[in-house]
């Protein structure tokens, strides 16, 4: 198994970033190119218990992922695979005050299917397809945080 963290600090209030990860057009934006994502479930909701359903495409393969939601505070939420392509993950999403902006934290442990070949594969592949993902996740996030930004006592024009 492999736990990686990947932290970007973001010039927005921590409000911002939490409603940003609640609403269902993030997903869209955070999905990286090549890969396309469908909701397929009913519940889009950022609720405890909750079941995410999504259909991932990419390239010529297609899998199934559900996600149950867990720990869902203020200041982020995990969620956990219960059906997909890898033989375990776990994503917990982190909402920090930092200071005036914030900072995103997402650790994210997982284990490749594969048995014994399971190393081989986090090595050779799905190592760097995880840190290339949030490093888009990240970038798109803060690029969508600071250009919207309304400073306090001005409106959105």
């Amino acid at each position: 198994m492999v736990t990686r963290v990947y932290e970007t600090r973001i010039a927005a209030p921590v409000e911002a970033l939490r409603a940003f990860h609640e609403s269902v057009e993030a997903l869209v934006k955070l999905t990286p190119p090549g890969t396309k994502v469908e909701i397929i479930g009913e519940d889009v909701a950022v609720r405890e218990g909750a079941l995410h359903v999504l259909r991932i495409r990419q390239g010529p393969l297609t899998t199934v992922w559900k996600a149950r939601l867990s720990d869902v505070t203020e200041n982020g939420f995990v969620d956990t695979m219960e059906a997909g392509p890898a033989k375990y993950w776990r994503h917990h999403h982190e909402f920090l005050p930092d200071g005036e902006g914030c900072l995103l934290r997402d650790t994210v442990t997982f284990q490749a299917p594969g048995g014994p070949l399971s190393p081989v594969v986090h090595a050779l592949f799905l190592n760097r397809q995880v840190d290339a993902m949030f490093a888009h996740r990240h970038q798109v996030t803060k690029r969508e945080l600071e250009q919207n930004r309304v400073e306090p006592g001005h409106e959105a024009g």
